[in-house]
């Protein structure tokens, strides 16, 4: 049968109330997941909901969802115990199920685009660097999160075709987790794919707020320029990697580059103005985003304007790992105290 004999079958069993017919779709989701036309039958479900209950649909099939997703974040976290303890199909089984209950739904329309923030800052950054025509309307769980979490776990059972769809899709659902950079870049290391590793470094600095995750975007460039065959470059961006983070593999992988090199001892260290010109030339994020900086900001002098003074020290904190501005650093002090005293008086 094609999309269009399947979906035909489909609108004969709909009754017409979303509290019956968003299960119903939501297992017919199920039955067609691994057809080949599975994206658009997906697309077709979720157009076929919004024409039963144009009025009521947010009330009907998300108050739906408000009740399946309340235990999304403790089911992701009993996932990550799974894997943690080298159960991949257990932790695929509970994320699945996730994924499952929420396939009708999130789908973008011509008026909406839904996405997975897990803060305001995520929300501005994606507002400034994707400026979205449609109206952003946020899905009420973590789901990319599910999504890349999703993706390690078939990555760990050695299905990469799989986990490049949950990627794409977590990707779909929040264009500025530095998670889902850090996943996809891992995922085409084994594809051995890296231009799709370069792709993954470029969209992971631009969303980056720790000095981890912009440590971890130069490791996988290094990584990148290895697997071109440059070593020179490499060995420039390993260094640019050391400046921020060094991950378990940082010795390791520069002794890798100087047997490249066909060098006996360790590369040259560069002078800053290399490090930069050779960023300039690769067209390379020389370290944080000044998006993020900006946008974090904006937020910690809002948040403390509205006294909100924990979200505000949160982002001054961001803030301050980015740029170590002493005057930062000097006003989170402050407002730690001023937290401290809070909490004494009440």
């Amino acid at each position: 049968m094609n999309t269009s004999e399947i979906i035909a079958e489909i609108e004969k069993s709909l009754t017409g109330d979303p509290r019956k017919d968003g299960p119903f779709l939501k297992d017919q989701a199920e039955k067609y997941k691994n057809s080949e036309n599975s994206t658009e039958i997906n697309r077709e479900l979720a157009r076929l909901l919004y024409e039963i209950s144009k009025k009521d649909y947010e009330s009907s099939l998300y108050n739906y969802l408000d009740s399946e997703n309340q235990k999304v974040n403790e089911q992701i976290e009993n996932a990550r115990k799974r894997f943690d303890n080298r159960n991949y199909s257990g932790g695929i089984k509970i994320l699945e199920e996730i994924i499952r209950n929420n396939l009708p739904a999130w789908n973008d329309t011509s008026e909406f685009t839904y996405k997975s923030f897990g803060t305001p800052l995520e929300y501005l950054l994606y507002t400034k660097l994707y400026e979205p025509e449609k109206e952003v309307k946020s899905v009420n769980c973590n789901l990319a999160g599910v999504y890349w979490m999703y993706c390690h776990g078939l990555m760990k059972k050695g299905r990469y075709d799989e986990a490049l769809a949950a990627i794409e899709r977590a990707a779909e659902l929040n264009p500025v987790d530095p998670d889902v950079y850090l996943q996809y870049a891992e995922l085409m290391k084994l594809r051995k794919n890296p231009e799709g590793i370069k792709f993954a470094c470029d969209k992971l600095l631009q969303c980056a707020v720790t000095k981890e995750q912009i440590g971890r975007a130069y490791f996988n460039y290094s990584y990148y320029f290895s697997e071109i065959n440059d070593p020179i470059k490499a060995a420039a961006l390993l260094e640019m990697c050391g400046i921020f983070y060094k991950p378990d593999l940082y010795e390791s992988e520069l002794q890798y580059i100087s047997n490249c090199l066909g060098m006996g001892s360790l590369p040259p260290k560069h002078t800053s103005s290399e490090l930069m010109s050779l960023m300039t030339e690769e067209k390379i994020q020389p370290g944080p985003s000044v998006n993020v900086i900006q946008a974090a900001y904006f937020l910690a002098k809002r948040s403390e304007e509205q006294l909100e003074f924990k979200n505000a020290k949160y982002y001054y904190e961001i803030v301050w790992e980015l740029t170590e501005d002493d005057n930062i650093n000097d006003h989170i002090q402050e407002l730690t105290s001023t937290i401290k005293d809070l909490k004494e008086f009440k």
